[in-house]
């Protein structure tokens, strides 16, 4: 039987202090969208620990919709947001070789929200994101309820994660905004049923028409890349796509990419591996351009580079592959921070990663965090002679 309304906020009020005191100590934040979720979740953890005010973090990015008149009135309301900005933008991130979104692995939260979330917990002296908290506003339906937990570790961040809001209903979180803290809703809520972002990999049709008619540029910047990648490139041709649905109709306008699968021909070769008799192992890198050495620096001391060839010793095959991976793949997206706040930090003057003083602990060498490898859309492998 569900619970009352008003039982269920007076639960969670007190399940928000309770949370907030444990975390004494931990950078906490609300993760603050503008949507109703995370409005109400904003409201009710104030209400937990007033007379404190948890910093609401809002991201903006070149796909947000406009939302400053907004947030002006949020903070005569007394919330304190804070508006981050992205190390890339989505433009930025696809001009340098990144994938669209699709349903699979989507990178948008990490890439465009995350990075926000890490500098600003870097910069607050977070030794890593588990020194953070993060407040997230998800009301309930039976996909959350699947998915996620009161308490969680969000892995694409390694952040843990508050989730509160799972037991309440869409209607009872319009209702807890509007009677019982008196708040205005986003003004987006006027001509669509949930908030987002300008071109949504997972929009429909009333949310394709909003933004087509309001922000017509940014959508046709966004939807001709996602063309090009796939038809202009002559991929959709080498594809498991059936017939049918080889068309800029089907693939784009109707969102076909939403389920595309990587196939083997966007892998292309970016270096090639040789074994020498003395056991060295040998990587003659494509293209010059592809070559940063600051990637190597978990092994100092134990490569050496001849021209467009890298050569290691005394490294492990697995490490040595891992790091031309991560090399030749490089997006200088600076996500990979996440796994080492010590040494890496991203600069926002020429908007590159920066590895310094690095002690070789070995996290990096894994490529879990690497968005390069992971979601570039022409990935480099590596071939043997």
């Amino acid at each position: 039987m569900n619970k009352p309304l008003t039982a269920k906020v007076r639960e969670t009020v007190r399940w928000l202090h309770e949370a907030w005191v444990r975390t004494e100590g931990k950078h906490r934040f609300v993760a603050f969208s503008t949507g109703k979720d995370s409005l109400a979740l904003a409201a009710m953890l104030y209400e937990a620990v007033e007379p404190e005010r948890s910093p609401c973090l809002y991201v903006h990015h070149d796909l947000s919709f406009p939302v400053d008149e907004y947030i002006a009135k949020l903070r005569e309301h007394g919330f304190a947001i804070e508006i981050l900005e992205p190390f890339l933008g989505y433009f930025e991130l696809i001009d340098r070789g990144i994938s669209f979104l699709t349903r699979t692995g989507a990178w948008c939260i990490p890439m465009l929200i995350g990075t926000a979330f890490l500098e600003w917990l870097q910069q607050r002296g977070a030794r890593t994101p588990r020194g953070g908290v993060m407040f997230r506003g998800i009301s309930g339906s039976e996909c959350s309820r699947k998915y996620h937990s009161p308490l969680e570790l969000y892995e694409g961040m390694g952040l843990p994660c508050f989730n509160p809001l799972l037991g309440f209903s869409k209607q009872e979180i319009f209702t807890l905004i509007r009677s019982r803290y008196g708040l205005p809703l986003n003004p987006a809520y006027q001509h669509l049923d949930r908030t987002g972002c300008i071109c949504c990999y997972t929009p429909n049709a009333a949310t394709r028409n909003y933004s087509g008619q309001r922000f017509p540029e940014v959508c046709r910047r966004y939807y001709g890349h996602i063309e090009r990648m796939l038809f202009a490139s002559g991929l959709i041709k080498a594809s498991r796509v059936p017939m049918e649905y080889r068309t800029p109709i089907e693939q784009v306008v109707k969102h076909g990419f939403m389920h595309w699968r990587r196939t083997n021909a966007q892998d292309i070769a970016g270096a090639v591996k040789r074994r020498l008799p003395s056991g060295v192992l040998a990587y003659r890198i494509r293209e010059a351009e592809w070559i940063a050495t600051k990637h190597l620096e978990p092994v100092k001391g134990r490569w050496a580079r001849r021209e467009n060839e890298i050569r290691f010793w005394e490294v492990p095959e697995r490490k040595a592959d891992a790091i031309i991976k991560r090399m030749i793949n490089c997006l200088d997206c600076g996500f990979c921070l996440v796994q080492c706040f010590s040494c890496r930090r991203f600069d926002r003057t020429p908007k590159t990663l920066k590895i310094e003083e690095c002690f070789q602990c070995g996290r990096c060498l894994s490529l879990k965090f690497c968005m390069g490898w992971r979601h570039r859309f022409w990935r480099r492998v590596i071939v043997e002679d």
